[in-house]
């Protein structure tokens, strides 16, 4: 009987061994992100919280908040899928930074005038993220904050409403294609060991 050929035994096994510990850890990442999910339940059923510099951004994603917005900013338009494109303004509200308002949507890319200002209800969400994929795959820091208003502001169409469906949680699936690729690969290699040897 032949021996198995060392270098690519070594090769196979060490991708079996990346294809299993990418599986474990998509499986890690899905328990991150059932919590998350779990967190972003409870913001929705918060009361309103006001926007200050005390208030952490981040960990109320969904969480009605009511914010005041000092003078006016002009508006940009971003997309926003089967609603269109978002208009979205500039607040200033006394943060370090100026916090992102979506007034509302409009079907079609259209100019817009600016915005003048003033109270806002809504909701936090994630901010459009306009870093490139390739910057985002080695720049893990989360997107922007923003609010999200409710009722919409400026004569705009309604924004789309908090939706714990929209967020997905496949890393169990993830997990398993993972684990699939490491099995293939183990009986494909060996087939190719049996053919070999006969």
């Amino acid at each position: 009987m032949k021996r198995p050929p060392i270098f690519a035994t070594l090769i196979v096994l060490l991708a079996v061994a990346t294809m299993v510990g990418l599986g474990i850890w998509q499986l890690g990442r899905a328990d991150e992100k059932e919590a998350a999910i779990a967190r972003i339940a409870a913001n929705v059923r918060a009361a309103p919280a006001a926007v200050t510099r005390d208030l952490d951004l981040q960990a109320n994603l969904f969480r009605p908040v009511r914010v005041d917005c000092a003078g006016s900013s002009p508006t940009r338009l971003a997309g926003a899928g089967k609603f269109g494109f978002r208009v979205i303004a500039d607040c200033a509200a006394g943060l370090s930074a100026p916090l992102p308002v979506q007034l509302g949507t409009v079907r079609q890319p259209s100019p817009t005038s600016a915005w003048a200002g003033g109270p806002v209800l809504g909701y936090l969400a994630q901010a459009p993220d306009s870093r490139s994929l390739l910057r985002q795959l080695f720049d893990r820091s989360p997107a922007g904050t923003m609010v999200v208003a409710n009722p919409p502001l400026a004569g705009l169409a309604a924004n789309p409403p908090a939706d714990l469906e929209g967020i997905p949680n496949n890393h169990r699936s993830y997990a398993v294609q993972w684990f699939a690729f490491a099995a293939i690969a183990l009986v494909i290699y060996v087939l190719a060991l049996r053919r070999r040897a006969a």
